[in-house]
């Protein structure tokens, strides 16, 4: 990963680095991080595997169930229109035998007596002639219309059930998923000790920045802080290694053709570069998914922010190195911490309850995730739109930068 320090924290890194012995001195070595056992470090890279895969899992099934849902969606609008315009053929239709039936009932000689002209009568004749065999017509074609509704409602019915049972064998998957992260994070405590907290100083960076390419730049100089304490006290500490027994042993390089993993499981709402709510160009994307979906690292780097920041919500930052950064806004549960290393397709949280997410304007179940890619602090296109998993639109727009997959 390249030197992270900017100008920006330059500053605030002389300070703390004036304390660094005394902040070792006062900062113990947890006694399992001293020998970084080869076999925790094995553990863990097992478990993060297998918390990779398990999400690959959860976010097929719940890209399943999206659709599934949209389909019941779709089809509950169809039974509604349909039901809607049966209800109008069975009332014209109730008004046009009601007339009948007066006229049926009608005393012959009070039909004769009534004011009419002979032109009339023939003419009511005539349209009560043709009314008969037209509402026959009528009632034969509202009995079909009733047996598609039928068969349309059990299938609705179907659908339902099916995404009753997939909801089931989501939550099963997902407590994996969280079996999985639980182990992750005592593993990491072993390795790090009191290292595996996030730092309080980093928390508090989101109260003082005033933009986010500024929020950026402060937990870059966090986190060089961080690293130079962590050689400082292996320095004072015996058989202390200076390198995180946590960071991948090879993490991926991102550059221009680097290519992202898609966060959650969902169609892309808005694309960068559209008009957002307040009819300024996005600068990030925007996906659906569904309640308290898996949401995962785009690339290998480590987190430099986690917290809420104006009006993104709740944000997560992950420095990808080279200048470029992942901000990942709208998570409702985070799994992660500040300076842990993360790499690509990794659960690090999820999304929030539909129920309980404000201002989740879409369909039923459905909430959404903002993305976006920096390059030294700048807004890029992530190109998302190459990763379409059902239910947005093709973009045919290319470019060489920020290839995306499932």
């Amino acid at each position: 990963m390249a030197t992270r320090l900017t100008k920006g924290g330059l500053a605030l890194a002389g300070l703390c680095f004036s304390a660094l012995p005394a902040l070792a001195a006062s900062h113990p070595v947890h006694p399992a991080a001293a020998a970084a056992p080869d076999a925790l470090v094995a553990q863990l890279d097992t478990v993060i595997q297998q918390g990779i895969a398990a999400a690959r899992a959860v976010q097929g099934h719940e890209l399943t169930i999206g659709s599934q849902f949209r389909a019941v969606s779709d089809a509950d609008g169809q039974l509604d229109a349909k039901q809607h315009a049966l209800d109008d053929a069975r009332r014209q239709a109730a008004s046009l035998l009601a007339a009948l039936e007066r006229y049926v009932h009608t005393p012959r000689l009070a039909a004769l007596l009534a004011v009419q002209s002979p032109i009339d009568r023939l003419r009511s004749g005539m349209l009560m002639a043709a009314a008969v065999p037209a509402l026959s017509e009528r009632a034969h074609m509202l009995i079909a219309e009733l047996q598609r509704l039928e068969t349309l409602k059990d299938a609705a019915l179907a659908r339902q059930d099916n995404l009753t049972r997939d909801r089931q064998a989501l939550g099963t998957m997902r407590q994996r998923v969280d079996q999985l992260d639980t182990k992750r994070e005592d593993l990491r405590r072993q390795l790090l000790g009191d290292d595996a907290d996030s730092d309080p100083r980093s928390l508090k960076q989101g109260t003082v920045a005033v933009d986010l390419p500024d929020l950026i730049q402060r937990g870059d100089a966090e986190a060089e802080i961080r690293e130079r304490e962590r050689h400082s006290r292996a320095a004072l500490a015996k058989n202390q290694s200076a390198t995180d027994p946590t960071r991948p042993k090879s993490p991926k390089t991102f550059d221009k053709a680097a290519t992202l993993t898609v966060p959650i499981a969902g169609p892309v709402v808005q694309r960068f570069g559209q008009d957002n709510e307040i009819g300024a160009p996005a600068q990030g994307v925007t996906l659906a998914g569904i309640g308290d979906a898996a949401v995962v690292a785009p690339f290998d780097g480590q987190v430099d922010y986690i917290g809420p920041f104006r009006g993104y919500g709740t944000i997560l930052i992950i420095d990808h190195g080279g200048g470029y950064h992942s901000v990942v806004a709208g998570l409702g549960r985070v799994d992660a911490k500040i300076g842990e290393w993360v790499v690509a397709g990794e659960p690090i949280g999820t999304l929030p309850d539909a129920a309980k997410a404000p201002g989740t304007a879409s369909a039923g179940n459905s909430v959404t995730l903002y993305f976006e890619l920096r390059q030294d602090g700048r807004p890029v296109d992530p190109q998302l739109s190459l990763a379409d998993q059902g239910g947005g639109q093709a973009n045919d727009q290319r470019t060489k930068d920020h290839r995306v997959t499932e």
